[in-house]
Order: structure tokens, then C-alpha cells, then sequence
């Protein structure tokens, strides 16, 4: 073989490595990537990706307050509740011995609560319907506490309370009594927004608490659960209670 022929073969790998491609284009082996383009594709999946992580990060904070409200100690149930002073919407005096006798159902929100609170007392409204057709059975008292105090006065919840079930009481306080309250019930809540002193929102646990004829704590419920199954579990305490009375 005529040796002009035959290329050295590392002459031969060093030119094709090192030569440019036709164009002036990057040599073969770029480390740079074309940007993908946006496409609908891509922003729907962007949209159910953020939709997931505010489901888990809600599903997270229930989770967390059942945590909170359900540690129990092998002796008994959790030490909810203590003794409270607060006012109803007329202005007069409430504490928590005046329901002595009575069963409670708890509910800490605020009057502009957007969406959850008013959901919230409408699902109230309808465990009290519901549990109306046992005439058979004890009543419940239902109670909603503002944790807003600053906007919630008498004046606001008298306003607020015609548009939910006529049987809701609504109670509000200064910021010692309503501290001490939620407090002795575990309940969180703060201003989401403390820039602006009139339009805020407070961020706060969705709770119903059951509460017994002797002030003790029972059961609570959370924002998941559905009218008809807090019913069969508040009925299970209230046919307790009657056959008690019998």
C-alpha cells in the first residue's frame, strides 16, 4: 500500500474531534442544550404540580392538628379546655360554667373569614338539622369564638350570626380572655398579614370541638370529615348520656 495513503491514526481522531461543524456551528459534543420551548403541555403540568403540593401541604397541616388536639396518655383523653370568660353578641357576660349540663360544639373562626369559616357554620347548620331528627336525644349547643377580636365586637357578630343557623352562639373578648381560651384548647391563629391593620386574614386551626354536660372535652372534628359522620359520632356520646339520665 502507497504510504501517502495511509493517515496516522491519532492525526486522524485529534481532526475530527477538533473540527468545527459546516455553518460555524458548535463543535460536535457542545455541552449546551436548546431551551425547551413552553407549550400548553408543559404549563398543565405545572398547574397540577402546584395544585398537588397545596392538597399535600393542607392534608400536612390537618395532620399536624390532629397530632396536636389527639396526644393522649395512656390514663386518659387529652387536657382540653379550662375555664373562660368571654361575651356573647349582646354584650352580656358568658363563661364556660354557664353551659353546665349542656353538650358543646365548638368552633374558633372570624367574621371575615372569606370562604372556610362560613363553610364551616353552614356545616354546622346541618349536623344540628341532622341531629334535630332524634328528638329522642340531648341538644347541642353550637358556639363560635372569634379569634379576631380587634374587628370581631358584639355589634359585627350580631351581623354576622343572620346568616348562618339561627341556633349558633357567637362569642368574642378582649385578647387576654380570648389568649387564655385558645390556649387551654390548643387552637392557633395569627394574622397572616400584618401590614395592613384593617384588611387581614388570620390563619387558625378548623376544628369543632365536642364538648360534655361537665365542661370535659370529648372529640373534636376536622375540616374533612362530613356532616353525616360527625353525627353518628356525636350521637354515639349523646345516646351515652341518655341512657345515663334513664
Amino acid at each position: 500500500m502507497n504510504p501517502a495513503l495511509k493517515a496516522p491514526p491519532d492525526a486522524a481522531i485529534k481532526t475530527a474531534a477538533s473540527s468545527p461543524a459546516r455553518g460555524g456551528g458548535p463543535p460536535t459534543g457542545s455541552s449546551k442544550i436548546d431551551k425547551m420551548p413552553v407549550t400548553w403541555a408543559s404549563l398543565g403540568l405545572m398547574a397540577v404540580t402546584g395544585a398537588g403540593l397545596a392538597y399535600y401541604y393542607q392534608g400536612e397541616k390537618e395532620k399536624k392538628q390532629q397530632q396536636a388536639l389527639g396526644k393522649v396518655t395512656s390514663y386518659g383523653k387529652p387536657a382540653l379546655g379550662g375555664p373562660w370568660t368571654l361575651v356573647d353578641f349582646t354584650g352580656k357576660p358568658v363563661t364556660d360554667a354557664d353551659f353546665r349540663g349542656e353538650f358543646l360544639l365548638l368552633y374558633f373562626g372570624f367574621t371575615h373569614c372569606p370562604d372556610i369559616c362560613p363553610s364551616e357554620l353552614v356545616k354546622v347548620g346541618r349536623i344540628l338539622d341532622l341531629l334535630d331528627k332524634e328528638p329522642r336525644l340531648p341538644m347541642v349547643r353550637p358556639v363560635f369564638i372569634s379569634v379576631d377580636p380587634d374587628r370581631d365586637n358584639v355589634g359585627q357578630l350580631r351581623h354576622y350570626a343572620q346568616d348562618f343557623h339561627p341556633r349558633i352562639l357567637y362569642l368574642t373578648g378582649t385578647q387576654e380572655q380570648l389568649a387564655k381560651v385558645t390556649k387551654g384548647y390548643r387552637v392557633y391563629f395569627s394574622k397572616a398579614d400584618e401590614e395592613d391593620e384593617e384588611n387581614y386574614l388570620v390563619d387558625h386551626s378548623i376544628v369543632l370541638y365536642l364538648i360534655g354536660p361537665d365542661g370535659s372535652f370529648l372529640d373534636f372534628f376536622t375540616q374533612s370529615m362530613q356532616p353525616t359522620d360527625i353525627v353518628n359520632r356525636i350521637k354515639g356520646y349523646l345516646g351515652q348520656a341518655r341512657r345515663v339520665d334513664t
